[in-house]
């Protein structure tokens, strides 16, 4: 019996893992250039990317303005405009506390205090595609979750949201010194399925995957740039605390002004 099962439901698995961390938004690409890119592996998913360490070890002050939506990006046409500015603030905090966790100085605004420096370069991203999620099937997949903690949640593979986002760095002279292109859906190993009382009624919406993901596209691009830096002996510099809750500002004040 046990024989049968390995030989059926570990194969049947692995499909499932391959097809559930497999998508891909057909858009422009908003990159200032492809030609550097090739393929790599990010936490189970396969991505494009670039990196320049010796380049990246050399900067310490990065500009992040907000996450903004690429003109034709693969958007679900019923997500609400205030959704997606809930989105790009997501999107904007997580990549600002991972760059700043991989040793810089962010700055959203570019414009430094009398404390900063002029940034060393400029961090540019987009989101290229989002899917929302079935809310019925979350919310099983979730409570599933919470009733077998671990790190491989398991997701009612039904309905499940995705998103795609690019990101480069561009150093002072505007050239390319890092790039990812990436899009996922919310599969097994990306942290789906765990919610707690903190999460709120947003862990069940629709596009709760969306914004599960957003912390692992940040990942991605924060492990990208510390890969590169790694043995280069990088400068290194902080984030001031409280600076990545100014996107919601920035944003919201984006939005009003159309």
């Amino acid at each position: 019996m046990f024989r049968r099962l390995t030989q059926t439901g570990l194969p049947a698995l692995a499909a499932l893992l391959a097809s559930a961390c497999s998508t891909s938004f057909d858009t422009p690409t908003t990159l200032s250039s492809t030609g550097q890119l090739a393929a790599g592996d990010r936490r189970l998913l396969s991505v494009e990317e670039y990196a320049d360490g010796e380049a990246l070890a050399g900067m310490d002050t990065l500009f992040l303005p907000p996450v903004r939506i690429a003109p034709g990006a693969d958007i679900d046409d019923a997500i609400p405009p205030a959704r997606l500015v809930d989105v790009r603030v997501q999107l904007s905090q997580d990549l600002c506390q991972r760059l700043a966790r991989a040793g810089f100085s962010v700055l959203p605004t570019g414009i430094p205090t009398e404390a900063e420096t002029d940034p060393d370069g400029e961090v540019s991203a987009a989101i290229t595609g989002i899917r929302r999620n079935n809310v019925a099937t979350t919310g099983v997949s979730r409570l599933i979750g919470v009733a077998v903690p671990g790190p491989l949640n398991p997701r009612v593979p039904l309905g499940i949201g995705a998103l795609g986002v690019e990101a480069e760095i561009l150093d002072g002279t505007g050239r390319q010194v890092a790039a990812i292109r990436w899009a996922s859906q919310n599969h097994l190993a990306s942290g789906g399925g765990v919610t707690t009382i903190l999460d709120g009624p947003d862990a069940f919406s629709n596009l709760a995957d969306v914004m599960d993901l957003s912390s692992v596209f940040a990942d991605a691009v924060g492990d990208l740039v510390t890969e590169a830096r790694d043995g280069r002996e990088p400068v290194r510099a902080s984030t001031p605390q409280g600076t990545c809750n100014g996107y919601e500002a920035l944003i919201e004040a984006e939005a009003a002004t159309g």
